[in-house]
C-alpha cells in the first residue's frame, strides 16, 4: 500500500509538486553538503526523464532561492526603527528587516516606539566546530539582519504595531489569574513559555512531549473543530462558514504573533477549506506553503522548529495509509511512532537522548493536553474554574516528573550526515515493506544497527588530528581508534562548545587531557570538561590551584604518553616568570606525519629545543597563535616542516604576525589558519599511506586536500 502511494506521489499528477519541496531543500543544503549536491543532481535527472515541466519549475525555484539568499548575507547600516519585541537586555526593531539592539536599560521602552539610536555593530567571531552552535545562521533563521550594542536611544514617535495585541493579552493574564494559571494560559493559548519552570521544560524534552508546549497544528485543529461545531448550530452555508473560519484563523495568528508552526497549520487549513475548487492534494498544498516560507527566508531550512514541523507533517500525510485502526487510541500511538521515527535524527542531535517509553508517554500527554488542559485554557476565560485548572496543572507537572524518572534512555548522536541518509533509506524500506514481515524486519534491523553501531568512533578504526576552531585560543583533538587525546581546551565557554563537540561525536571518555600551560585561552574550559566527561589522565605543566579537585600529573621533560602506536613526548621543561615559555612541547608521530605541538613558547625556548634536538618534522603547530615573539627564522629553518597550523581568531594583538606569515611562505610552508579555514582535520589512512586534510567552516562545503 505504501509503495503504491509512493509511486503515485513520485510518478503521477497527484502530489507531484512534492518534488519542488525536495529540490528546494536539497538546493539549500547543497551550499554546505556534498551529499546534498549528489542527491540534487539525481533528483534533477529523474525530473528530466519523467517530467520536463517539473524540471523547469525546479530550475526557476532554484534561481529565485539563489536571489533571496544574499538578502540575509548583506548587512545594511541602520540608526532607527520601530520596537516590535522587548526582552530583558535586548529589544528587536523593524526597519526593512529585523535587528537586535542590546541596551542597558529597557525600563522606558515600549512596543511600537519609533526610535533613533547610536551604537556599534556587533560582529561575532564564531567557532566553526562540527555540530557546534552557528550563531550567525541562528540569526538568519530567525530573520535577524544584524545586531548593535546601543549607547543612546531617542524616541521620535509612537506607532501601532500588531505585536502589541499578544502583549496586551499576556498582561491581562498576569493581572487577572494566579501565577501558575497565567503561565499555562500563555503557554497553551499564545505559545509563550514565559514563567514555565525550567525543570518542566527540560523534562518535556526528555520524554518527547515538548511539541505540546508550542502552539501547533494540534492546537489549531481543536480550535477549528470547536468553532465548526458552534457554527453548525447557526445552519450557515459552506461558503459563509468557511469565511468565518478563515477570519478566526487570521485572528488567532495575530494573537500568537504569527509563529511558524501555527502559520503553517493555518495556511494548510485554509487551503483544505478551498480544496474542492481545484485538483491539488494535501501534499501539494503543504509543498506550496513550505516553498513560500523558503522564498521569504531561505534560512528557515536551518530553523529546527520549521524543519520538524514540515518533516512530521509530510510524514503523517504520506504515511496516512500505512497505519490504520478503528481505535482512536491506537491511531494516536501509530502517528506518534511515525512522527518519532522521522524526526529521530533531528531530535537526537538536539537533545542527545531518547526515552524508550516516550511513545507511550506521548499518547498519555496528548490526551491530557487535548482533552483537559488546552480546552480548559479557553473555557476559564469565560467560566472561573481557576482552582480546578490549578489541580490539573499540578497533576500534569507531577506526571512529567514521574515520567522522566520512569524511563530508559538511549544516549547518542547521529555523528555523520551519511548515517542520517542511510537511516532514512532504511526507514523508507521499513515503511515500504511494512506488511511484509521478513523484509520489514530486515530493514528495521539495518537502521537500528546504524543507530547503535555507526555512531561510535571507537567502532570505526580511524586516526586524525583536529585543530578545533576556538577563536583566539587553542584546542587540539587527537583520535586514534578508541583513544582520544585533547591538548588544551580553549577559553571558558558558556556554550560548552568543546564538551558538545565530544558529545555529538559520541565520545564520552578522554584518555588524556593535556594542559600545555596555565593561560585561560588554553585551559579555561578544563574544569567544565573534567566535570562533564570522563577524563582518565590529566597532564599539566605545573599544578593548577583551580583544578585541585582532580588528580593532576605534572609532565616532566622526556616524559611520554599515548595510546597504541601514537606516543607523544614532552621536550620542554622551562621554569620562567613568562608562563608562555613554560608550555609543554609535544613531539610524536601520528599517522604518516611527525607533529610538533608548541603551546605558546617564544623564541628563547625555540632556541633551546633546536640546540638539543634534531628531529624529522612534517606538521608544525605554530607557537603563540603566530605571534612575532615566536617562530624565529632560525627555528623555522631548523624544523623545516611541510605544514604550518595557526590557531587564531579575531584579536587585538596582531596575531598572526605578518612577519611570521612571510617567513613561513618564504620557506614554502603550507599554511592553515583556523580564522580563515575553520576547524582543520588531518585524516590518516595508514594502509594507503595517505593523509586527507579537510576544513570545516559553517555555511561552506568542506574543502579537502590530499
Amino acid at each position: 500500500m505504501f509503495m503504491k502511494r509512493l509511486k503515485t506521489i513520485l510518478l503521477f499528477d497527484s502530489s507531484k509538486f512534492i518534488h519542488l519541496a525536495l529540490v528546494a531543500v536539497l538546493f539549500l543544503l547543497a551550499k554546505t553538503s556534498y551529499l546534498a549536491v549528489i542527491l540534487l543532481l539525481i533528483e534533477l535527472f529523474f525530473l528530466f526523464k519523467k517530467s520536463r515541466n517539473l524540471l523547469i519549475y525546479s530550475l526557476m525555484l532554484m534561481a529565485i532561492l539563489n536571489l533571496r539568499l544574499p538578502i540575509y548575507n548583506t548587512f545594511q547600516e541602520i540608526d532607527s526603527g520601530v520596537i516590535i519585541a522587548i526582552d530583558e537586555e535586548r529589544v528587536t526593531i523593524s526597519n526593512r528587516g529585523k535587528y537586535y539592539l542590546y541596551v542597558n536599560d529597557i525600563s522606558d521602552l515600549e512596543l511600537g516606539m519609533e526610535i533613533t539610536f547610536e551604537g556599534e555593530r556587533i560582529i561575532s567571531d564564531q567557532k566553526n566546530i562540527m555540530f557546534g552552535f552557528d550563531y550567525q545562521r541562528f540569526l538568519k533563521a530567525n530573520s535577524i539582519l544584524g545586531q548593535y550594542n546601543v549607547t543612546r536611544i531617542e524616541k521620535i514617535d509612537q506607532k501601532n504595531v500588531i505585536q502589541i495585541i499578544p502583549e496586551m493579552i499576556k498582561k491581562h493574564f498576569n493581572e487577572n489569574y494566579e501565577e501558575d494559571v497565567s503561565t499555562y494560559l500563555k503557554l497553551f493559548i499564545l505559545g509563550d513559555k514565559e514563567g514555565l519552570d525550567e525543570d518542566i521544560v527540560s523534562g518535556s524534552r526528555k520524554i518527547g512531549i515538548s511539541h505540546l508546549f508550542a502552539v501547533s497544528g494540534m492546537h489549531l485543529s481543536l480550535i477549528v473543530l470547536a468553532i465548526n461545531a458552534i457554527l453548525k448550530r447557526f445552519f450557515l452555508n459552506i461558503k459563509t462558514k468557511n469565511t468565518i473560519l478563515i477570519l478566526c484563523l487570521v485572528a488567532y495568528n495575530i494573537i500568537t504573533g504569527f509563529s511558524l508552526s501555527i502559520l503553517r497549520a493555518s495556511l494548510l487549513s485554509i487551503c483544505l477549506l478551498k480544496k474542492s475548487d481545484n485538483n491539488f492534494s494535501s501534499t501539494d498544498y503543504l509543498t506550496f506553503i513550505m516553498i513560500g516560507f523558503l522564498i521569504y527566508n531561505p534560512y528557515f531550512i536551518y530553523n529546527i522548529g520549521f524543519a520538524l514541523s514540515f518533516l512530521v507533517s509530510f510524514a503523517i500525510i504520506l504515511g496516512g495509509d500505512i497505519f490504520s485502526s478503528k481505535s482512536k487510541l491506537i491511531q494516536i500511538m501509530q502517528i506518534g511512532v511515525l512522527a518519532n521515527m522521522v524526526s529521530l535524527p533531528l531530535l537526537m542531535n538536539l537533545n542527545g537522548s531518547f526515552g524508550i517509553f516516550n511513545i507511550f508517554y506521548n499518547v498519555l500527554f496528548v490526551y491530557f493536553v487535548s482533552v483537559l488542559l488546552l480546552p480548559m485554557a479557553f473555557i476559564i476565560l469565560i467560566i472561573p474554574l481557576n482552582d480546578l485548572y490549578q489541580i490539573f496543572i499540578s497533576v500534569f507537572e507531577d506526571l512529567i516528573e514521574l515520567s522522566v524518572k520512569v524511563n530508559v534512555y538511549l544516549e547518542f548522536h547521529f555523528s555523520f550526515i551519511l548515517i542520517i541518509f542511510l537511516y532514512y533509506i532504511f526507514l523508507l524500506g521499513f515503511l515500504v515493506f511494512f506488511h511484509k514481515s521478513p523484509r520489514k524486519y530486515f530493514a528495521l534491523g539495518c537502521f537500528i544497527s546504524i543507530i547503535l553501531a555507526w555512531n561510535y568512533h571507537s567502532i570505526i578504526p580511524s586516526t586524525f588530528v583536529r585543530i578545533i576552531d576556538v577563536n583566539q585560543a587553542e584546542a587540539i583533538h587527537i583520535h586514534h581508534n578508541s583513544c582520544d587525546i585533547l591538548i588544551d581546551t580553549g577559553k571558558s565557554d558558556d556554550y560548552d562548545s568543546i564538551i558538545k563537540y565530544f558529545q555529538h561525536n559520541n565520545i564520552k571518555n578522554i584518555d588524556y587531557l593535556v594542559i600545555t600551560h596555565l593561560h585561560d585561552d588554553h585551559y579555561g574550559e578544563a574544569y567544565d570538561i573534567l566535570n562533564s566527561l570522563e577524563v582518565k589522565n590529566l597532564l599539566v605543566n605545573q599544578l593548577s590551584p583551580e583544578l585541585t579537585l582532580f588528580k593532576q600529573i605534572v609532565l616532566r621533560k622526556s616524559d611520554y604518553f599515548g595510546c597504541d602506536d601514537i606516543i607523544l613526548t614532552n621536550i620542554n621543561e622551562f621554569h620562567s616568570d613568562n608562563e608562555n615559555n613554560n608550555s609543554l612541547v609535544l613531539y610524536g608521530r601520528i599517522g604518516i606525519d611527525y607533529w610538533l605541538f608548541t603551546g605558546d613558547i617564544e623564541s628563547e625556548v625555540e632556541e633551546e629545543i633546536i640546540s638539543n634536538y634534531n628531529f624529522e618534522l612534517d606538521v608544525l603547530k605554530v607557537a603563540h597563535h603566530g605571534s612575532d615573539t615566536s617562530s624565529s627564522s632560525v627555528f623555522l629553518d631548523a624544523v623545516n616542516s611541510d605544514f604550518a597550523i595557526i590557531s587564531v581568531g579575531t584579536n587585538y594583538y596582531g596575531h598572526p604576525s605578518k612577519s611570521v606569515l612571510n617567513s613561513l611562505e618564504d620557506r614554502n610552508y603550507q599554511i592553515f589558519r583556523t580564522d580563515e579555514n575553520g576547524t582543520i582535520t588531518f585524516n590518516y589512512i595508514p594502509i594507503l599511506n595517505i593523509r586527507i586534510i579537510d576544513n570545516f567552516y559553517f555555511e561552506k562545503r568542506r574543502v579537502y586536500y590530499y
